[in-house]
């Protein structure tokens, strides 16, 4: 007879560096620890990503994004093979101390007008926040945990670790509030743009614009949604359908109710004036009929038909055709005669 102890649960264990525990519980995701524990069960042996996959029900790319987090906390190393595209993040040196005084801002690169009207910069590349300094940072300021939990839920999925160290970034080095970011990842969701690095390159172009408090964030997004809901009736009114608006209809289109305060019913009667004198949507012939009305002091639909019965009538501004000084079947009945001789 012989004997074994019984080990039971006990009989397979595999090793979890303390700092998962320490540094990255708090951090990272239900799926980072999942596809984490199933790669360390196979340790030394190279992870598999299908068979990871295959066990949470993932596809490869969320597994290897998974591992893409891990990889810059200094779990993994990358090998010959190895679905992870970047190399390991290491440290020849002591981590730099987390200091107050922010690094340099990303500097823009250049500007370009989305179909909102927003500027949108989009910025160099910058240092990057390692994983230890993030971890750092959280421990130290509670409003990072508060803003990545609240960004993930309006997101509706886990931050990347790349998507984090840009909030990072933006809340610790651009000094902004988290309901600063907050309300502007409302904004980009509302026009259907919501994404970590959109709100980025949106975030940087408003504090190079000095839309830097939360004060004058809502004012800026008030003025964005104005000026969206203005062009959105433009288009009606116009019959525009989606087309692309150009930067010069859209500063148009503000200057009419932002600087002119022109009404709808206004804006129409210019529109169907053009339409009937050109015979199509011509911008800068209506804007040229709006600015006199403007500076005229014609603020009504009303006064706006008498300027127009009178300009048909006086002939004045707009050039009419002048009345005729001969009688046309006068010049026929001497065509007719002319040719009898």
């Amino acid at each position: 007879m012989s004997y074994q102890i019984d080990f039971g649960i006990w009989g397979g264990i595999f090793a979890v560096p303390t700092a998962v525990a320490d540094e990255h519980l708090k951090f990272c995701s239900e799926q980072q620890l999942k596809v984490l524990l199933l790669a360390l069960r196979d340790a030394p042996n190279q992870v598999d990503v299908p068979y990871i996959a295959k066990r949470l029900g993932l596809d490869g790319g969320q597994v290897c994004d998974c591992l893409e987090y891990w990889q810059k906390a200094g779990l993994f190393c990358h090998v010959e093979g190895s679905p992870v595209s970047e190399p390991p993040l290491r440290q020849t040196s002591a981590p730099p101390a987390v200091s107050s005084a922010p690094q340099p801002p990303a500097v823009p690169d250049s500007i370009s007008v989305a179909s909102t009207g927003q500027k949108i910069t989009t910025v160099h590349s910058r240092a990057k926040l390692t994983p230890s300094q993030i971890n750092e940072m959280g421990r130290k300021d509670k409003n990072i945990p508060f803003l990545l939990e609240e960004l993930q839920q309006l997101m509706a999925k886990p931050l990347s670790p790349s998507e984090t160290e840009t909030v990072v970034y933006l809340y610790s080095y651009l000094d902004l509030t988290p309901d600063y970011l907050l309300m502007a990842a409302e904004y980009c969701k509302n026009i259907g743009k919501l994404s970590i690095r959109y709100l980025e390159r949106l975030v940087t172009g408003w504090v190079d614009q000095g839309v830097d408090s939360h004060e004058k964030a809502e004012a800026h997004i008030l003025r964005l949604t104005q000026r969206a809901s203005n062009e959105g009736l433009i288009r009606t009114m116009f019959g525009l359908g989606e087309r692309t608006l150009s930067t010069k209809e859209r500063d148009f289109i503000d200057c009419w109710f932002t600087t002119y305060h022109f009404s709808p019913e206004m804006i129409q009667l210019a529109y169907d004036r053009t339409v009937d004198l050109t015979g199509k949507t011509a911008f800068p012939y209506l804007n040229k009929i709006l600015t006199q009305w403007y500076q005229n002091g014609i603020t009504s639909p009303q006064a706006a038909m008498e300027e127009m019965n009178g300009r048909k009538s006086g002939g004045t501004h707009i050039q009419q055709s002048a009345p005729a000084s001969y009688d046309l079947g006068d010049i026929q009945k001497l065509l007719e005669l002319n040719s009898k001789t």
